[in-house]
């Protein structure tokens, strides 16, 4: 679990912060960073959840300076379709991976890191960061559970097939920020094309209303000079094409990265489909940027689900 403590009161106000993986410090190079042991070339299954409030990562795995493939085997909480090899794992706040990992030759140079992320002009600094160093042993801790062998099928997957289902519906989303006078703070705004852009408000109606049983294709652009992290609550999506091009794998998630915008040129998007098939999600809930500032600041929405006719 990786979080970040944000040292700045003002927190909206980019400045220093200091992170940790499960609840260690890793602030190299003021100290030295949180240690992992790992028998040599022993695979482990390793789930990592970003909990931090604001903080954009790229994953690696470090020997020696050389980045390594990991087997990344699912997003969010669902698996991949087909399972694929990686070097860098992005994940947005409120993200989560599950990835097989080997680890290095006895005695190697290794290390779990963060790249930089560039999250735009006026986006807060992501800096390159070691989080862990990994270190081989012969005798690691004997109490890390083994993964069980698989018995039996598995019942029906939520979500299943959706690439493959009618779409009912299209709409077209948008984050922008706006500041609010010449020392104001920014207001956050996520809007549905053809609406006015407010902050959001708890007692605001559904900005979208549909139904059970529909299967809607979102396009969700970036109009601000930073990123965001799209997130809705009750289901997952499949994200189909980054920046108008068709990814080769689909996959579902929940939160996905909208790209900043560089002040010219076209907005950059995210297409992602919805799917409201599942009676058990009928009622209101919201969407939001899971940049927590940006949501406390008033980018979210509610959208109703009303029961099958």
């Amino acid at each position: 679990m990786i979080r970040e403590q944000v040292l700045n009161p003002n927190a909206w106000i980019p400045g220093p912060y200091e992170m940790s993986i499960n609840f260690q410090l890793a602030v190299t190079p003021a100290a030295k960073p949180p240690v992992i042991e790992i028998k040599p070339h022993e695979k482990q299954f390793w789930r990592v959840a970003n909990a931090s409030t604001q903080l954009f990562l790229a994953l690696q795995l470090q020997y020696s300076t050389v980045p390594q493939k990991m087997l990344l085997i699912a997003v969010d909480g669902v698996p991949l379709k087909t399972p694929e090899y990686v070097t860098t794992i992005p994940m947005a706040p409120a993200a989560r991976a599950e990835f097989v990992m080997e680890g290095p030759d006895a005695g190697q140079d290794a290390q779990f890191d963060t790249l930089a992320v560039n999250t735009g002009p006026v986006g807060n600094p992501n800096v390159a960061q070691v989080i862990a160093d990994i270190t081989t042993t012969d005798n690691p801790q004997d109490n890390l559970p083994t993964m069980p062998a698989v018995a039996g099928t598995t019942g029906p997957q939520r979500f299943a097939n959706l690439l493959e289902q009618p779409v009912t519906t299209e709409r077209k989303l948008y984050f922008s920020e706006t500041a609010g006078g010449t020392n104001g703070p920014t207001k956050y705004m996520i809007t549905v094309d053809g609406q006015k852009p407010h902050v959001y408000e708890g007692s605001d109606p559904p900005a979208i209303t549909t139904q059970i049983g529909a299967v809607e294709d979102w396009t969700i652009e970036n109009r601000a000079q930073e990123e965001h992290a799209f997130h809705i609550h009750q289901i997952h999506f499949l994200v189909m094409e980054i920046n108008g091009k068709p990814l080769a794998n689909p996959y579902l998630s929940d939160t996905v990265e909208v790209p900043y915008w560089s002040g010219s040129g076209p907005f950059p998007s995210v297409k992602v489909r919805m799917d409201f098939r599942d009676p058990n999600i009928a009622g209101t809930f919201v969407y939001h940027c899971h940049v927590l500032d940006h949501e406390d600041g008033g980018m979210m929405a509610k959208i109703e689900v009303d029961p099958a006719n």
